[in-house]
């Protein structure tokens, strides 16, 4: 669900406020009538902006509250959205605007139900409880007060909890991708060891045989001297020698040549995905899409399209603060391919700065200007751009101002370059 909010920022909230009003404001307008749908529409739009606009949504539950104690209802059956609305805002808001979110919503359900249990006369029945007196009054602020502060800090804990589930810990699914790459490395560590004893059991030979290569040759040389003849036998027996010394040393190469070229495939596209969950771990919100009719490319132009994408999020790691966006979409079409690596760094860095959570982009005229004019160059971009031209694709490196950098890489012959051409039958 969070990975829907977040991927629809307005579609999302709206159908989730549009479906709360018809649920929560129909039950109200049964109750305490057409007065009611006012605060209950209040409380929906206030779900409508909690994604894109955190501080409306806190400013509406505040409205809201004001409408119900001006036109004297009852607290309303659609003021459980102000607990999902505080839901939305522990998970994507900053630190002090989810603080500020629930002591508002808190402080609303206070002023309603002290609104209700000291403003209304005796015997008024709120809820199949009567106000007889002033005890009862008493009574009825502290129940009211107990469910308030009960239910909002529940969401908005449970809010908290599902940020670091999702943003931090990853969902099951994350974690078993996770599981399973854990896996394969240990598989390949262990075959790494056995490689490794058995190098070491043929080095011995090898130095063995090198050992007697040398005695044989220096006796050789000695022998000669007393008995010529003797030369000849010396230098079949050195060249013996060699010669398995030489076997050995194929029988290293070899092993060692085949398991290297087993185990160390060039990664491709499909290793982008463990890719993504990796950068997920260190509290990046990263994704990737891809879309469009999909061909298969070569080993070398997968390899080339995963560094760039590799480079690009290392850039990104290095420059941008843990919970940055970062996205990698791929778009396909008949001939060639697309891929954007987009973040939002700056933004992020910006709230950081101020200490709130604003959708608003603060950059000015210059900035603008300078995103313009001004390339962006570095032995890093300069390696993606010739990476890509092996291929007939170009790199293009853009600064959105206030919010954050893209990377476009387009091969528009991709197919031609380095389709694979499908087998006979």
């Amino acid at each position: 669900m969070i990975q829907w909010i977040q991927g629809h920022k307005w579609l999302s909230p709206i159908i989730l406020s549009t479906s709360s009003f018809a649920v929560l404001g129909l039950l109200d307008f049964f109750i305490q009538g057409p007065a009611a749908l006012i605060p209950a529409g209040l409380f929906a739009l206030g779900l409508a902006f909690s994604v894109a606009l955190p501080q409306v949504s806190i400013a509406l539950i505040a409205v809201s509250t004001l409408v119900e104690a001006v036109l004297q209802l009852r607290p309303i059956a659609a003021s459980l959205i102000a607990c999902g609305i505080l839901f939305i805002i522990a998970v994507f808001a900053g630190q002090l605007t989810r603080r500020l979110a629930l002591a508002t919503s808190i402080a609303s359900g206070v002023a309603i139900s002290w609104f209700v249990t000291f403003t209304l006369p005796l015997g008024t029945d709120v809820y199949g409880l009567l106000l007889l007196n002033g005890t009862g009054r008493f009574t009825g602020f502290a129940l009211g007060l107990a469910v308030v502060a009960s239910f909002n800090t529940l969401f908005w804990i449970l809010g908290r909890l599902s940020a670091t589930q999702y943003f931090h810990v990853g969902s099951s699914q994350d974690r078993a991708v996770a599981s399973r790459h854990q896996a394969e490395l240990a598989i390949q560590i262990a075959e790494q060891n056995e490689r490794l004893d058995i190098a070491r059991d043929i080095n011995e030979l090898i130095i063995q045989k090198v050992t007697a290569v040398i005695s044989l040759a220096e006796g050789g040389s000695y022998a000669v001297k007393a008995d010529p003849s003797a030369g000849l036998r010396s230098l079949e027996r050195v060249s013996q020698s060699a010669r398995d010394a030489h076997t050995e040393l194929r029988r290293l190469y070899d092993m060692l040549h085949r398991e290297h070229s087993v185990n160390a495939a060039p990664p491709g596209l499909e290793d982008l995905v463990p890719l993504m969950v990796a950068y997920r771990e260190f509290g990046y919100n990263a994704s990737i899409k891809h879309e469009g009719p999909r061909f298969d490319i070569n080993e070398g132009a997968a390899l080339t399209i995963f560094k760039l994408v590799f480079d690009a999020l290392e850039n990104v790691k290095q420059h941008t603060p843990v919970g940055t966006d970062v996205t990698v979409d791929f778009s396909w079409v008949q001939d060639g391919m697309q891929v954007l690596i987009k973040d939002n760094g700056i933004e992020v860095a910006n709230r950081s700065l101020v200490g709130l959570d604003l959708e608003e982009t603060s950059y000015t005229a210059e900035d603008d200007l300078k995103s313009l004019v001004e390339p962006i160059v570095g032995p890093g971009f300069t390696a993606m751009r010739e990476r890509a031209a092996i291929y007939g694709g170009s790199v293009e490196i853009t600064k959105v101002p206030g919010v954050g950098f893209t990377v476009s890489a387009i091969f528009p012959r991709l197919r031609e370059f380095a389709a694979i051409a499908p087998q006979r039958r």
